[in-house]
């Protein structure tokens, strides 16, 4: 094993964690859990009806964890779910008009930050890291998907 490409791994993956606790201590201090936290900003960032699939397939959580946080955020009025015209077994997911003003206070915010963080970064560095960032994700895949071939023989 290349030690230092392991080590360089191990501080990218450390990096990414520090990353998601940013955002988990963020949620955490808005009054919300990690999947409440994301789900509101998915559907303030999209501004538009969401079902928990689509939820699921985008923001890569288990239908139980988004199904549970849907609960939640229902029972505290923050959200509403309404048969989707299409399919009435799918619900879409629609802010409430509390679910609007919490996230104009705490969704609003953290992408305007968001976006001054990064367009410090300049468009060409942020693109890139873009890039680099799908392509390991692409790569790491391929090679896990290696491993798992392996183990189920």
């Amino acid at each position: 094993m290349n030690n230092l490409i392991f080590e360089k791994s191990i501080l990218y993956n450390q990096l990414f964690k520090e990353l998601d606790q940013l955002y988990r201590n963020y949620a955490k201090d808005s009054g919300l859990s990690d999947t409440m936290f994301w789900i509101l900003y998915f559907i303030q960032e999209q501004n538009e009806a969401y079902t928990q699939k689509e939820l699921c397939d985008i923001w890569f959580y288990s239908k139980q964890t988004v199904n549970s946080a849907l609960k939640n955020l229902e029972s505290q009025n923050l959200i509403k779910l309404t048969p989707s015209p299409n399919n009435r077994k799918k619900k879409q997911i629609f802010l409430t008009p509390s679910g609007k003003e919490l996230a104009t206070k705490i969704i609003v915010p953290l992408m305007k930050a968001e976006e001054s963080a990064l367009s410090k970064m300049g468009e060409k560095s942020f693109d890139e890291f873009l890039r680099l960032t799908k392509e390991h994700i692409n790569l790491l895949n391929i090679e896990m998907q290696k491993i798992s071939n392996t183990l189920s023989k």
